[in-house]
């Protein structure tokens, strides 16, 4: 396993000099935004698919800092009532920029449907109550999203490219049992289907990430690296449902941060055997969202971290 980072992060920074960052703190991998919601800071992605920029020049900059790009992300919003076909065109174009540069991964989120067919906004459905939810649970899985999936799965299948889905709350796809739910709609997709083990997610909402990979060792296709904080004054009185934007640490009940921060070493030191376990020997790619605006100093707070830790675990 090696540190990577996802670099939509550094979005105001240079691919330059992002680099020269990653290769200052010794971090061996990238993972880059690609479509949808990333701006895609570091991928010059109409360049590359119109063949003004050659992908081995592309990729020449990578090789001269010593970082290989170890996954594409394009996060958005398949499934959405109004914008989905536009990100569904993300999607398409990041498998192919994927196939293009030989990356193998592309990181992405399951989407989220309207609760019915004249709706415009995704309804996200966590209770078995009112009973009209299960009305809005038929219509977005059968309706929507697995014949989506399907598709898309198809198409990374002839890219050559795996999708590692990030368990997101507000997705559909956002623990173990939806991942299953999708895979059995989908049916013989988990060579290209799998999961980014985001572990913060699981975090608030009071699983295990460890847990998950012991389920499904051999779903585990990419790792993020990311801590959760909870502020117990705030989480004790309101719970982890938290609304409040991610800015406003003081007011919110938890917040993300670099690994570290919240669990110790002995909790990452586990976290990465539990990894090795399963089989997994890639990118262990830090993401940045503990809202400093200075990605840099964080970055290597959690390089300094997670560096000890990984050296027991080398590709």
């Amino acid at each position: 396993m090696h540190l990577g980072v996802f670099t939509d992060g550094f979005e105001a920074y240079s691919l330059e000099d992002m680099l020269e960052t990653c290769e200052r703190l010794g971090i061996g991998g990238v993972e880059l935004g690609c479509a949808n919601w990333s701006k895609a800071p570091h991928v010059p992605v109409d360049d590359l698919l119109s063949g003004k920029l050659a992908a081995a020049d592309y990729l020449e900059t990578f090789k001269r800092h010593h970082v290989q790009i170890d996954a594409l992300n394009c996060s958005g919003n398949v499934l959405h009532p109004v914008e989905g076909a536009q990100h569904r065109a993300g999607v398409r174009k990041t498998l192919q920029i994927a196939s293009m540069l030989g990356v193998k991964t592309v990181v992405a989120t399951s989407g989220l449907p309207a609760g019915g067919s004249e709706d415009k906004r995704p309804n996200w459905v966590t209770t078995h109550w009112p009973p009209e939810n299960y009305e809005i649970l038929d219509y977005q899985w059968n309706q929507v999203a697995i014949p989506a999936w399907k598709e898309i799965a198809g198409e990374a299948r002839r890219y050559g490219v795996r999708i590692a889905f990030e368990l997101h709350p507000t997705c559909l796809v956002y623990n173990l049992d939806t991942f299953e739910r999708l895979c059995e709609g989908v049916s013989d997709c988990k060579d290209v289907l799998g999961i980014n083990m985001d572990p913060s997610h699981m975090m608030w909402m009071g699983g295990d990430g460890r847990e998950l990979v012991r389920a499904v060792p051999a779903s585990i296709f990419h790792v993020h690296l990311k801590d959760v904080v909870f502020h117990e004054g705030k989480r004790l009185v309101n719970g982890n449902l938290d609304y409040k934007r991610g800015a406003d640490i003081d007011a919110r009940s938890w917040s993300f941060d670099v690994p570290g921060k919240g669990r110790d070493g002995l909790w990452w030191s586990n976290f990465l055997e539990t990894l090795k376990a399963a089989g997994y020997n890639g990118v262990l790619s830090v993401e940045l969202e503990d809202y400093t605006g200075f990605p840099k100093n964080p970055l290597a707070e959690a390089v300094q971290f997670m560096k000890p830790l990984v050296a027991g675990y080398p590709d």
